[in-house]
């Protein structure tokens, strides 16, 4: 006899999530026969019931899902089937002839474990690793797919009767939750000196927070890596953070115990607490309130801080004693390298750094960093995207299977294509030393291999002198370059979607250009294979080249020296006159000056004109901080000084700058100044790309590039363009900086079809 049956497949990141448990408990609720498995695919079902039980079932299979469920697809087949089982099971699971599942992402704690953990009378209480099928951890601890406790580092961890009976218990929270566990078995806190030897006590937590109370630096382990922590009301503890880490002026990320107590410090509105609460737990950027009580040394010259909740049991922990009400939670990592995630590479790399380690003997399989994100122009903008996000896939117009893009040199991420899906990695990091190469390496080969991808080439950046040359294995497969600014504008599109063409204003600090000058400030009309360059901001010498980064008066003095000749020489009086002159004369000579339109150059020049920001400590700190000073309700703005030379579109970025010098040298306050450039910015960004519209007829228009985290550039650009008619696309999904260089590099790839 034959029933009426369906066979369902539900791929995406479906496994780790509790799908098997959520589908056996509505099969229960309906009177379902029949079973379901996790395999390559993803999750498979098949139910036997009568045509009315069977269309509620799958009504309510697809149409609700678990809460850390990502479904790309979802297919339902009718058919009749012989000799059903008497009831419903989860069956084991079943690897297939090919792997087409997603990797589950890692999730914060859930408020039902949270729950457990603070009650005295639960057998979790205190438990630092407490999880569930809605939490925890899972992309940092999978070694290979399906996703089952044998291939997560969870397997060193045989589960004891009561965990094992919860596992098995259909009806339970934590029914086949992989990293289940409990104190009986294991993981376990470990509270070490530097060199990994266990302290005596019996509360390593306790010993940690006593540390920290008491003013210690503390390595900390998480989910994806270490943590340098230190407490934040602690100026000394801060300074010594700095100094160890070499971390001058760069503003550190704070943890704190709840929202409550973050608003205590910093003004969040709806959208940043969401952030702020949501599964991922980024840390958010918000705008400083009262900082009183706060070390001052945290986020100097920037009006605005860093912040995130707990998203660990052991953060919870940490704050649940009560004597801390604020921890400084930076990256355990040295300047440009990959963060710490290995016991033993942590007492060797960190030990320098921290007075003592609090950490635990279940392993990190896969490193992941802190995601960062901020609401700029009403909504979420990615500017890390890391733990919590990585690695749900993004989409490609075109098939770009097997194709490895290794993207930007200093926030590098990889990109894997499978079929038409674009697997972007976690931010890894400035790709200059031989431990962010062997990053580099290490999640190529395992996103191929989890992915059950066959790699097929690689693709890069055009620069002749690209570090990704030295990666290991870069010589086996044909190699293709594409463009820096092109990959952003792609980046961009495909993001958002896009077909045909589109004008793609990219704003950044630098990128090698066809005409082997320095690119910054460009808008191109691109699609996915190809380019034209229609305008850009004018080009601008740097002198001393690579010195003129770290030292904008350069800049500053090379563009008002285009516009006021030798009078340059009365400007930034706070530069000593030996530096000044010795800058002139490169620019006179017109030795080691590379020519640069970078808008982030540019923003610069401006930092330090002001004498905002006269040396720069860290990526970006010039330009950070000049949008800091700026006074947001000034709405005042110079000439755009747009104009059409030939057959491209510049704007004169000198011209701008020599404006808001004489505004400064009459006595306008730097806050003023500072926010009538960034309109004029946006104003001239508007009126190159109505120009560009006239002269090509394309009105799809993004926005990419690391300048566009500057929230008041990007609302004021898009501001203008809205005044004229126009949508601006935006990156929302992805930071508009480098680290969506791989994934535009990928569709451009992919469009082209072939390796050159």
């Amino acid at each position: 006899m034959k029933y009426p049956s369906v066979h369902i497949i539900i791929k995406g990141a479906v496994q780790g999530v509790g799908y098997r448990p959520f589908v056996y408990r509505i099969a229960q609720a309906h009177g379902i026969r029949g079973w379901v498995r996790n395999d390559g695919l993803g999750v498979m079902i098949e139910a036997v019931a009568s045509k009315e039980g069977l269309n509620t079932f799958v009504r309510s299979v697809t149409t609700t899902r678990p809460p850390l469920a990502k479904v790309q697809s979802m297919e339902v087949k009718d058919g009749p089937y012989k000799d059903p089982p008497e009831s419903f099971a989860v069956v084991q699971s079943e690897r297939g002839e090919r792997i087409d599942v997603d990797i589950t992402r890692d999730s914060a704690v859930c408020e039902a474990c949270l729950a457990e953990m603070r009650d005295p009378a639960n057998r979790r209480f205190g438990h630092p690793f407490v999880n569930c099928t809605d939490c925890g951890p899972r992309y940092t601890i999978i070694k290979t797919l399906p996703y089952d406790r044998p291939g997560t580092t969870m397997a060193d961890f045989p589960m004891c009767p009561d965990c094992a009976k919860e596992y098995a218990s259909p009806g339970d929270r934590r029914f086949h939750a992989q990293p289940i566990c409990c104190p009986n078995c294991g993981p376990r806190l470990s509270c070490t000196d530097v060199k990994g030897v266990p302290y005596t006590g019996e509360n390593p937590l306790r010993q940690c927070i006593d540390w920290l109370v008491g003013g210690k630096i503390m390595a900390i382990k998480g989910i994806g890596g270490f943590h340098l922590a230190c407490n934040a009301t602690n100026a000394e503890a801060v300074s010594r953070l700095r100094s160890r880490k070499m971390r001058e002026e760069k503003p550190l990320a704070v943890m704190m115990g709840n929202v409550e107590n973050a608003g205590r410090f910093a003004e969040i509105d709806v959208q940043e607490k969401e952030l702020l609460e949501s599964l991922e737990r980024p840390i958010v950027i918000c705008k400083k309130n009262n900082i009183a009580g706060l070390a001052p040394n945290i986020a100097p010259g920037v009006p605005t801080l860093g912040i995130m909740l707990p998203y660990t049991p052991l953060h919870h922990l940490l704050f649940d004693d009560g004597r801390l009400s604020a921890l400084v939670m930076t990256s355990g990592n040295l300047t440009d390298e990959p963060i710490v995630y290995g016991n033993e590479s942590a007492f060797q790399r960190l030990g320098a750094i921290a007075d003592a380690f609090l950490t635990h003997d279940r392993d990190i399989y896969i490193r992941n960093d802190d995601s960062i994100a901020r609401v700029m122009d009403g909504a979420p903008v990615m500017l890390r995207r890391s733990r919590g996000y990585v690695p749900e896939p993004l989409p490609s117009p075109d098939n770009v299977n097997g194709l490895i893009a290794l993207g930007g040199v200093l926030k590098s991420t990889i990109a894997i294509g499978r079929k038409r899906m674009c697997y972007l990695s976690q931010y890894v990091g400035a790709i200059t030393t031989i431990e962010g190469l062997e990053e580099l390496r290490r999640l190529i080969d395992h996103f191929a291999r989890i992915l059950d991808v066959t790699p097929i080439g690689f693709v890069a950046d055009l620069h002749p002198q690209s570090i990704v040359r030295f990666l290991p294995g870069i010589d086996a497969l044909p190699l293709v370059h594409v463009q820096h600014h092109h990959a952003h504008g792609a980046a961009c599109m495909a993001e958002n979607e896009l077909s045909g063409k589109a004008l793609c204003v990219v704003y950044d600090g630098t990128g090698y250009g066809s005409d082997g000058n320095v690119w910054g400030g460009e808008l191109l009309l691109a699609d996915y294979k190809d380019f034209t360059r229609l305008g850009h901001l004018a080009y601008l010498p740097l002198p001393g080249s690579e010195a003129a980064i770290n030292n904008p008066g350069r800049i500053a003095l090379s563009a008002l020296y285009a516009t006021m000749g030798e009078k340059a020489v009365e400007a930034l009086p706070w530069m000593p006159s030996e530096e000044k002159n010795a800058v002139l004369d490169m620019i006179r000579a017109n030795t080691n000056c590379a020519q640069s339109s970078s808008m982030g150059r540019l923003f610069d020049a401006a930092s330090a004109m002001l004498g905002i920001c006269k040396k720069r400590t860290y990526e970006g700190q010039p330009a950070i901080e000049l949008e800091g000073c700026a006074d947001v309700n000034e709405t005042g703005e110079y000439d755009s000084l747009v104009s059409v030379i030939g057959k491209e579109i510049l704007i004169d970025g000198a011209g701008i700058l020599l404006q808001a010098y004489h505004d400064f040298r009459k006595g306008a306050p730097a806050d003023k100044v500072a926010a009538r450039f960034h309109t004029t910015m946006a104003r001239a960004t508007a009126d190159m790309v109505k120009r560009a519209i006239e002269k090509t007829g394309c009105a799809q228009v993004c926005l990419s590039g690391g300048c566009f985290q500057n929230a008041l550039l990007l609302m004021r650009t898009n501001a203008m363009l809205k005044e004229s008619g126009i949508q601006a696309f935006t990156h929302r999904r992805l930071p508009p900086n480098d680290e969506c260089i791989a994934y535009g590099q990928l569709v451009v790839a992919g469009a082209r079809g072939k390796f050159d």
